[in-house]
């Protein structure tokens, strides 16, 4: 999906992305769904893997790269832009990019200074990614 690295995707959203994924696979192996194959046979059919993974790590890969610019260019001073003093409008903070990236992180218990440092190497992060992945799934 066209990037999707960049939205800020809730849980409903990304359930209904897999429904579509799965719906799609489906079509494509020409499945119907009075053949009762569950859904990860579908996917290891089709040699694919879940919509949700695949926005994880694509998250990630985006991540490294603003970690690795310069700090004048614009992503990275909106990546680390916080709004001025002013209050905030009452209820529940808003969800931005930022704070969803944090629990990618959160999942697999490591802190924000070390990821920065992590961020250097790319087979390491290569791998922080897939593991990130995998660990949401288990959520």
């Amino acid at each position: 999906i066209y990037a999707s690295e960049t939205w800020k995707v809730t849980s409903t959203i990304s359930k209904k992305l897999d429904v579509f994924h799965q719906r799609c696979l489906r079509k494509i192996l020409k499945i119907s769904y009075r053949d009762h194959i569950t859904n990860t046979a579908v996917l290891q059919r089709a040699q694919s893997r879940r919509l949700q993974d695949i926005e994880t790590e694509r998250r990630m890969r985006l991540a490294r790269h603003i970690f690795c610019m310069p700090d004048q260019r614009h992503a990275k001073a909106a990546f680390r832009w916080e709004p001025p003093g002013r209050k905030r409008k009452r209820g529940r903070p808003k969800t931005t990019w930022h704070r969803f990236f944090k629990a990618d992180i959160a999942v697999i218990n490591r802190k924000w200074e070390n990821i920065k440092r992590e961020a250097t190497d790319r087979d390491q992060w290569r791998l922080l990614s897939a593991q990130c992945a995998t660990s949401r799934r288990m959520d």
